[in-house]
């Protein structure tokens, strides 16, 4: 199949105006002027029209499961309250419900031009409640080992033999404990080197809010108290910032995704950017809990990774992505447009350790194209400022809209 458009955007190259690429099976064979694609290959022409082609966008950090608690929980100014929220409203949903919203939210992705996505997973029941989805999932299985009955060891033996016996995961999974305040050292020690020896992400939520970082780094705070009664061990406490535990941990490094990471100091950042773990941002998130501007300038000084998320419909209105670039491009409004799209594309492809074959339109990579219309003059702020769903979307050489 061959498919044609007013501007074709490959990220790793310039546009091309009355483009083409064309696709055999799940890859990408060739992309230039659609006269010389054309006459260069054979098979269906695929006319889009007016629209910017691209390759799909990359959802760095998402919790699926949580696409029916869309309006549950509210947030009224502390974080460990809206935490707390979050966990008795999880328990008043079925496993069926969760699966239900993992389809929802997989739907809505794809409408809105993610192909591939991060996805955590609370419910690994889930997993077998779903059929068959387009979206290309990494589905990293969420770890908590406070006040739980299993130790570390046990809790990684099982996720890994989820997984194991499940051979439609392969290559599309990951681990992830869930945040320094509820997964001790012991367990990121061994998810960790799990996902070292596997070769596959280990994706953390750390940093995320002040609260967090005045409980591990001074030992005070709501957070602080709220956990010290909860009976946590809190001798890691008023030591080091949380992503110093991380690294004591051995979890830093090219193949974690820190997610969220705002509240760091220059020493933190310095250890991302020596460690090459990439950074999760979620805007509209990062907005919702009304925190202040994110220290992305300073981490792209250093030459930190930096991708986009979503988080989940319990913290954000939409699983939009094109929304969460705008968002981005409002706190950044000298930010062009074409970095951010980046952040979107081939930087959670650099995440995933796909470089290779996600986030571009090259040969040989997968065939995971989407299209926006051309409702501006620049191609790529038509992309990064999309108002409506997209036009057409490919998965693996699979037309899944349009």
């Amino acid at each position: 199949m061959i498919l044609r458009a007013k501007m074709v955007l490959p990220i790793v190259g310039p546009p091309i105006e009355d483009g083409a690429v064309a696709v055999a099976g799940e890859q990408i064979v060739a992309v230039g002027p659609a006269q010389e694609v054309c006459a260069a290959h054979t098979g269906e022409v695929r006319d889009l029209g007016a629209v910017v082609l691209l390759p799909g966008l990359i959802n760095a950090h998402c919790h699926l499961d949580y696409t029916c608690l869309r309006g549950e929980v509210t947030w009224r100014g502390s974080f460990v309250d809206w935490l707390l929220h979050l966990v008795a409203a999880k328990k008043l949903h079925t496993d069926q419900d969760y699966a239900g919203a993992v389809e929802r939210g997989a739907q809505e992705l794809v409408q809105f031009g993610t192909t591939t996505v991060v996805n955590i997973a609370a419910f690994p029941a889930v997993v077998d409640l779903i059929p068959p989805l387009p979206l290309r999932i990494y589905w990293c299985f969420e770890m908590i080992d406070l006040k739980r009955d299993q130790s570390p060891e046990e809790i990684v033996r099982s996720v890994e033999q989820l997984i194991d016996e499940r051979p439609a995961l392969a290559g599309r999974y990951g681990f992830s404990p869930h945040a320094p305040y509820t997964a001790s050292a012991g367990l990121y020690l061994l998810a960790g080197r799990a996902a070292q020896a596997r070769g596959v992400p280990l994706t953390t939520h750390v940093a995320e809010s002040q609260e967090e970082d005045d409980m591990i780094r001074r030992g005070t705070g709501k957070m602080y108290d709220y956990f010290t009664l909860a009976g946590r061990d809190m001798t890691d406490c008023k030591r080091v910032g949380p992503l110093q535990l991380l690294d004591e941990a051995g979890v830093l490094g090219p193949q974690c995704l820190a997610v969220h990471a705002n509240a760091l100091t220059p020493l933190d950042m310095q250890l991302l950017h020596k460690t090459g773990t990439h950074v999760v941002h979620c805007p509209k998130s990062h907005r919702y809990f009304n925190r202040g501007t994110p220290v992305l300038s300073a981490l792209w000084e250093l030459g930190v990774n930096i991708c986009l998320g979503t988080d989940s419909l319990a913290s954000n209105d939409s699983l939009n992505m094109f929304a969460e670039m705008q968002t981005l491009a409002q706190v950044y409004p000298r930010l062009p447009a074409d970095k951010i799209l980046e952040m979107a594309t081939v930087a959670g492809a650099r995440a995933l350790r796909q470089s290779d074959t996600l986030g571009k339109l090259t040969v040989g990579a997968t065939a995971d194209l989407i299209a926006v219309r051309m409702t501006e003059p620049d191609p790529y702020e038509a992309v990064v400022f999309a108002d409506q769903p997209v036009t057409f979307s490919m998965i693996g050489g699979k037309v899944v809209v349009g």
